[in-house]
Parts: C-alpha cells; sequence; structure tokens
C-alpha cells in the first residue's frame, strides 16, 4: 500500500515535490510509521522503481525462445498495466545515487538482451548493432505510453502498442556502423565569446548529466571559470537558467518546423522530413533533450506551464500532418504513435551506445516512418529520394 502511493505521488508530482509526510497521509498513517518501513525517500524511491521494473519487464527475461508475436502482445499489454515506468526510471531515477541507478538499470539491460535474442532467433539475419538498436526501441515503445495521456478502449490499445511494437521488430533497416567520436573533447571545442551563452551551454550540460537539483550555481561557475556570484550579471537565478535552455530547445524545434513546412508541399514528405529533422536536432542535442525529459518540474510554475504548452502545441502539429496523412487515423491513435517516435528518438540520442553508432541517423528516420505509416524516404538538402526497402501499410 505504501508502495502504491508512493508511486503514484511521485508520477503526479515529481519525487522533488512530494515529502514523507504527503506519503503517509495518503496511506493514512503518521510519518513515524511511515519511518518504521523505509528510512527515508530515496529509499522508498529504490523500492517504488525497482518494483516498476520487475512487474513490467519481468516477463521478457523469463520467456522462452518461441512466437516473438505473442511475446510482444503481452508485452504490450504489461506496459499499459504499468504505465508508471517510463516516468519513474527516465524522471524520477535520477535522483537515486548512482550505485543504485546502475543496480536498477541491469533490469532494463537484462529485457534489452533478451529481447535482443529473441530478435535474432527469429530474424537470423540481423547483426548484433541491429538487434540491440531494435530490441531498445521496443522497449521505448512501451515506455512511450507513459507520455500518451489517452485512453483506447481493449482491446484496440494493447493491439495497437503490440502493433507499434511489431513493426519495430521486422523493420529492415539501412546500415549501421561502428562507433564514432561523441563531440569534441573541451580541449578541442571553441568556446562562444558570450559569457551568457559559455553559462548557459555549461548549465545545460550539468543539469543534463547530474540533475538539476544536484547542480548550483557555483558548479556552472566553476565550468567556465567564474565566481558563482557573477552569474548574477546574466541570469537572475538558476531557475532562469533552466527556463533559458528549455526555451532554446524549444525554439529551434519550431525553426526546424517551420522550414520543413515551407520546403515541401505534401503531407507525407513533410512527416518524413519532420521526423528527420527532429532526429538531427535530438543526436546533436543530447543535453537539450534531457532537460525535456527530465527536467521540466523543477521550472517555476508560470515557466513549467509555458514550457508544458509549447510541447502540446509542437506535438500537435506533428498529428496534423499524420491525420493529413491517414484521414482514418482517429486522433488518440495518431498520438499513440508520434508519442512512440518521439521516445524512441530520445531515448537513442540519450544513450551512447547507441547516438555514437554511424548510420544512426539513417536508422531512428526510418523507425519513425515504419511507426507514422509512411514509406521510407531519404531527405538529401530537402529534396526527396525514395528508397522502397520498407512500406509500412497500416
Amino acid at each position: 500500500m505504501v508502495v502504491a502511493a508512493a508511486r503514484e505521488l511521485f508520477c503526479r508530482h515529481g519525487y522533488a515535490n512530494v515529502a514523507m509526510s504527503d506519503i503517509a497521509t495518503a496511506v493514512g498513517i503518521g510519518p513515524s510509521a511511515l519511518y518504521r518501513h523505509f528510512r527515508g525517500k530515496q529509499e522508498l524511491l529504490h523500492a517504488v522503481t525497482a518494483e516498476a521494473l520487475e512487474s513490467c519487464l519481468g516477463g521478457l527475461t523469463t520467456a522462452g525462445r518461441g512466437d516473438l508475436d505473442a511475446l510482444l502482445h503481452e508485452f504490450a499489454e504489461t506496459s499499459l498495466a504499468r504505465r508508471e515506468l517510463g516516468v519513474l526510471w527516465q524522471r524520477e531515477a535520477r535522483n537515486l545515487p548512482a550505485e543504485q541507478r546502475a543496480e536498477l538499470g541491469e533490469h532494463l539491460h537484462a529485457a534489452r538482451r533478451a529481447l535482443a535474442e529473441q530478435l535474432t532467433a527469429a530474424r537470423s539475419e540481423l547483426d548484433h548493432a541491429h538487434a540491440e538498436l531494435l530490441a531498445w526501441s521496443i522497449l521505448d515503445v512501451a515506455v512511450s505510453v507513459s507520455y500518451q495521456h489517452v485512453d483506447l478502449p481493449a482491446p484496440d490499445y494493447p493491439n495497437l502498442i503490440a502493433d507499434l511494437m511489431r513493426r519495430v521488430a521486422t523493420a529492415e533497416l539501412p546500415d549501421l556502423g561502428d562507433h564514432i567520436a561523441d563531440r569534441p573533447s573541451t580541449e578541442q571545442a571553441l568556446e562562444p565569446r558570450s559569457r551568457r551563452e559559455s553559462l548557459l551551454a555549461a548549465a545545460t550540460r550539468l543539469f543534463a548529466e547530474r540533475g538539476y537539483a544536484a547542480v548550483t550555481l557555483e558548479d556552472t561557475g566553476t565550468a567556465v571559470g567564474i565566481a558563482g556570484q557573477s552569474i548574477y550579471n546574466h541570469f537572475a537565478s538558476k531557475h532562469d537558467i533552466l527556463a533559458a535552455a528549455m526555451n532554446r530547445s524549444a525554439e529551434r524545434l519550431w525553426l526546424d518546423l517551420t522550414e520543413v513546412l515551407a520546403s515541401v508541399q505534401d503531407h507525407a514528405d513533410a512527416l518524413r522530413l519532420l521526423i528527420l529533422r527532429y532526429a538531427r536536432f535530438a543526436l546533436a542535442h543530447q543535453h537539450l533533450v534531457t532537460l525535456i525529459v527530465t527536467e521540466t518540474e523543477h521550472l517555476q510554475d508560470d515557466d513549467r506551464q509555458r514550457t508544458l504548452q509549447t510541447q502540446r502545441d509542437y506535438i500537435d502539429e506533428w498529428l496534423h500532418l499524420v491525420r493529413a496523412v491517414h484521414p482514418a487515423m482517429s486522433p488518440a491513435e495518431a498520438r499513440v504513435r508520434v508519442q512512440a517516435v518521439l521516445t524512441i528518438t530520445n531515448d537513442i540520442a540519450r544513450t551512447p551506445r547507441l547516438r555514437t553508432r554511424s548510420g544512426i541517423e539513417e536508422n531512428v528516420h526510418r523507425l519513425g516512418c515504419s511507426l507514422l505509416g509512411l514509406d521510407d524516404t531519404a531527405f538529401v538538402e530537402g529534396r526527396t529520394e525514395v528508397t522502397p526497402t520498407v512500406r509500412s501499410d497500416r
């Protein structure tokens, strides 16, 4: 009962905004009684996340080789029954110590390895790199249900999630090469002359790597070689730095979308190009993507509401294009599909072992096209070259 109450509160309000007294109140006991079961909020978060991971992913690691289609359908149903997994793992588990997070992460890696083995058993032509990418992407489809906020009647919802997992599992992907350099080292990278830009870049990286709550203004100042107090010449507070980073990512995405719509005249071409442009943005700016996924709750109320509305408006543009291409598709189904594409792209961008492989951009693009029911098309400087290796008819 305590774990269930904590799970709901952490997912709804965010770990940082929930006190042990809130959890005690939710289960109708005094705080002292709660501390007899858990020594603190962090220990409770560990228990909540471990339980969610085991409940959602345990079936993948114990399944025998055999019917991949049946396995994916069962996994889809489990994912919908435990929709909180994505929020708990991607957002809240960042509040755990590194060793605990690594321990919990082994549940995820075990599930990924099990799925990769199932995929290679079903598709003998898959190499290790593609099997890993597809397995990870199937897990991301499961995670995406945490962010969909839609309800479809049974059996439509599990059938749709299972179909998206199946599209990933059966996707024919372009070459995926060796790992390449992730980004220039600090010694090699050029820095902007603007002190404000340097501070914003350093803070964005630190917030993404450590979590907003764990970073001080002094940390940010040290990263660019100035005293913490000097930051106030450029930003009024740490909250303002986070808001500026969020606004930077939103404006970049809207600029990309505007350029996409101005460069094509066909809705399907616009959607194909938008998938590619979003993949390029995410792969090049993984720290900004991490802030979008994990740190929005730390914005002050006005900034948070503005950011969330901007995100909703941006996704609505995707939904408009999807429904223009597929007029018979319901708004709910379109939202589920788009969220799956965004979640897969975001997670690949935030995972070094996937992000740093040559050819990953093309692979992400093709997965996105498949999930949105588009034939695969490669984009080169705004023109299209159709390569009919993947056809995803609804």
